[in-house]
């Protein structure tokens, strides 16, 4: 994936998928998380045209209806049936050994729709909350292995949607916008966060075996076009 450290030289950074797969991406509302992740998904589709996507937009917002007819595109009250199949793909992988194809699965709004699922747990008796932590937390510690790798955006990041200590295996976590100062001890444990005031995309990142670095994305000259890229790649993939 490719963002831009150090908000005033603009250095390019890379990280490769397959060290960095399980991605953390957190801020408050207008952090600008939506246009942070449209750049991210478009980044790493140029160089992984045969990667199958699972996207769950629990919000069903207007930045990803572009989606709408892609096969893997799930919205709203349907996130949980892609993040479950996407899991069911994950065992059936395991048990079969079969590695050779990448998997990603990205999810955004995943508190909101964790605390939706348990709200209707509540009322119909239902488990569905839990097993949606329990894949996910499954997917983050053994899926790397086996190409099957995990996207969150969140606005918080809390310890109680990450079982069994599952957040500890996400590999880049990003930081855009204002973040209170619970945030940073959360997901920047042990590190000296800036406090610095950052702007719409701009923010800190901490990837495995680099220090926290301050970042800022690039901005999309036409997105319109980026949308119709991602969306003609995600199309051409074999199944």
């Amino acid at each position: 994936m490719g963002i831009y450290s150090d908000t005033r030289l603009k250095i390019p950074i890379q990280f490769d998928l397959e060290t960095h797969c399980n991605l953390l991406l957190t801020g408050c509302s207008g952090s600008g998380k939506s246009y942070a992740l449209l750049f991210l998904i478009g980044s790493v589709l140029k160089s992984n045209k045969e990667i199958e996507v699972y996207f769950c937009d629990f919000k069903n917002s207007l930045d990803f209806s572009f989606l709408e007819d892609y096969k893997y595109y799930y919205a709203g009250n349907n996130c949980y049936d892609g993040i479950i199949q996407y899991y069911k793909n994950f065992c059936l992988a395991r048990e079969n050994r079969d590695f050779t194809k990448k998997h990603l699965l990205i999810c955004d709004e995943y508190p909101a729709l964790v605390n939706y699922l348990q709200g209707q747990d509540k009322l119909n008796k239902t488990k569905y909350g839990n097993e949606i932590l329990s894949a996910i937390s499954e997917l983050l510690c053994l899926g790397r292995g086996i190409n099957f790798y995990t996207w969150i955006v969140t606005q918080r990041a809390d310890n109680t949607l990450f079982t069994n200590g599952s957040r500890d295996n996400f590999m880049v976590i990003i930081g855009l916008g204002r973040l209170s100062k619970e945030q940073k001890g959360m997901v920047f444990s042990g590190e000296e966060v800036p406090d610095t005031i950052y702007q719409k995309g701009e923010g800190v990142l901490l990837a495995d075996g680099h220090p926290l670095i301050e970042v800022k994305f690039p901005l999309i000259k036409n997105v319109d076009d980026w949308k119709r890229h991602i969306l003609e790649i995600l199309r051409s993939m074999p199944p």
